[in-house]
């Protein structure tokens, strides 16, 4: 696949499935653990079953070298209650992309 046009234009591509357009719109975290999120316009929360969230929000290792020496650090969860993300909506609905915070 040839993804063409801005870089919103091929974030957009990658999550097409099946011809089926994707949303980007804002969502506010309900809960961070285990996460739920409720995009903006919804009545219901969205459980943790539907969302994908990108490795970088949340807790995860990385092996590092620092000063000649190998080690592992833990990377903490930046998700908290309230905090507002960008996510990408696919799926009809049924599956939910968390990107990253939005800064508003």
């Amino acid at each position: 696949m040839t993804l063409e046009g801005s870089g919103a234009s091929r974030l957009l591509q990658l999550f097409r499935r099946d011809g089926e357009p994707t949303t980007i719109t804002l969502a506010t975290v309900v809960n961070p653990s285990p996460i739920s999120v409720r995009v903006d316009g919804d009545s219901i929360d969205t459980p943790s079953e539907g969302i994908i969230v990108a490795e970088h929000l949340t807790e995860h290792r990385r092996s590092i070298t620092f000063k000649g020496e190998d080690t592992e650090l833990v990377l903490k969860s930046v998700l908290k209650k309230d905090d507002r993300v960008i996510v990408a909506i696919a799926n009809n609905g049924q599956l939910i992309y968390v990107i990253d915070k939005a800064v508003i």
